[in-house]
């Protein structure tokens, strides 16, 4: 499962949503719905799973997605390194 602050979604066929989305609120859509990250997964040729993509967007409502990356990053710290 990727945890995504509040967010489960199984891990099969999820990041492709999550990414599709992401590069959505990059591009300047802040909240970008289920047809705008379905367009940019076909523009590269991926396609887009209606019932996981509709969870995620109905997830992803009302949240500040800032918010969200921030808590995420203060999670991954705390796994630590394994550098030499």
């Amino acid at each position: 499962f990727v945890h995504f602050r509040v967010l489960f979604i199984p891990q099969k066929d999820s990041m492709k949503h999550v990414a599709g989305y992401l590069l959505c609120v990059l591009g300047g859509n802040e909240s970008p719905s289920a047809a705008d990250v379905t367009k940019a997964l076909s523009s590269v040729g991926i396609e887009a799973d209606a019932d996981a993509l509709g969870r995620l967007i109905s997830d992803m409502e009302g949240k500040d997605i800032g918010e969200l990356l921030e808590t995420g990053k203060g999670m991954l710290a705390k796994f630590g390194g394994g550098g030499g």
